[in-house]
């Protein structure tokens, strides 16, 4: 059936409405709105609120709200607080972990698992919208409706601290898996920097380049007609289709784990290395111009129609997994 503009726009601005509505009337738990990335751009606009730099008190504040987020949602989170040193001192940071057990006796043993992760801390330049909260987004709208679905597999979610301190949070993480727990991992999926890149990307990992993950996404973006790609290979230093070794990514890729890691930027302009996001502005992230207000006057309607493409595929890639 074919809508008015009129009717359609009223239809989307209900939607959005019943996405965003306090949860008090509605128990627990809000609807869930048939719209992909409505709730994930809800939890980048609460988390646009004030830059989560490491090591700070914005950045335990951002923690547990992301927290409380994931136990809204019915799951069980926890904070796993890590130290490092920097500048000659010992500087505290902590990641948010989501641990949900397969909900179906899987076929072979030991269960396999997935990692999905997006680090929650930013620069002190910009509220960090896109580098990261839009991140966090795509990942609690993914924890959210995967959740009804029985999986063959455990699934972890993972909140980064101190991403921008040298990828000091997956590094933690890593450090504190099994060697079981390292080889039954089929996956890691990362989402970084979402919502104001001119093209939409899916990277394999730099050093392990085993590609059925990223393959597998690419196939339901296709599948849904979605313009996610892999970046083209133009600087000879990143072959087609793999990633720079940015962000928490690529810590699991380095330990031997399958990766695919999601990002919005442009391949093919400047240095042709990713850095600059788009043709028109530059880049948005680790400026001041990391702020939802602001990128959505430069690139309006941007970061709904990138955060609808890049949930629908991880959360398709998760439904359908059988391993």
């Amino acid at each position: 059936m074919r809508l008015g503009r009129k009717a359609l726009a009223l239809l989307i601005v209900t939607a959005v409405a019943i996405g965003l509505m306090a949860p008090a009337a509605m128990a627990a738990k809000p609807l869930l709105p048939n719209e992909m990335g409505v709730r994930a751009y809800y939890y980048v606009q609460e988390l646009n609120v004030e830059s989560r730099v490491a090591e700070t008190a914005a950045e335990v504040r951002g923690a547990e709200k992301v927290k409380g987020w994931f136990e809204e949602l019915g799951y069980e989170a926890e904070i796993q607080p890590f130290s490092y040193v920097r500048g000659e001192q010992t500087r505290n940071s902590q990641n948010v972990v989501v641990f949900s057990p397969a909900s179906k006796k899987p076929k072979t043993s030991p269960t396999p698992m997935v990692i999905v992760g997006a680090h929650y801390d930013s620069v002190a330049a910009g509220m960090g919208a896109d580098d990261n909260a839009s991140g966090v987004g795509a990942m609690l709208e993914i924890a959210e409706r995967i959740r009804p679905f029985t999986r063959q597999y455990d699934l972890v979610f993972i909140a980064f601290g101190a991403e921008e301190r040298g990828l000091r949070g997956a590094n933690y993480y890593v450090s504190q898996m099994s060697e079981e727990d390292i080889e039954r991992t089929i996956a890691m999926v990362n989402f970084d920097s979402l919502i104001t890149g001119d093209k939409l990307y899916v990277h394999a990992g730099q050093a392990n380049r085993i590609t059925w993950v990223r393959d597998e996404m690419l196939k339901y973006a296709e599948r849904h007609k979605l313009p996610i790609e892999i970046q083209p290979g133009l600087n000879p230093d990143y072959p087609a289709g793999f990633s720079p070794g940015f962000s928490d990514v690529a810590v699991f890729d380095r330990a031997g784990i399958p990766v695919a890691g999601f990002e919005a930027t442009n391949w093919e302009i400047d240095d042709m290395d990713g850095y600059t996001q788009t043709e028109e502005f530059g880049s948005f992230w680790h400026t001041s111009r990391d702020n939802l207000a602001t990128i959505e006057e430069m690139v309006p309607g941007r970061p709904m129609v990138r955060l609808a493409a890049f949930t629908k595929v991880g959360f398709e890639f998760l439904r359908h997994l059988k391993p």
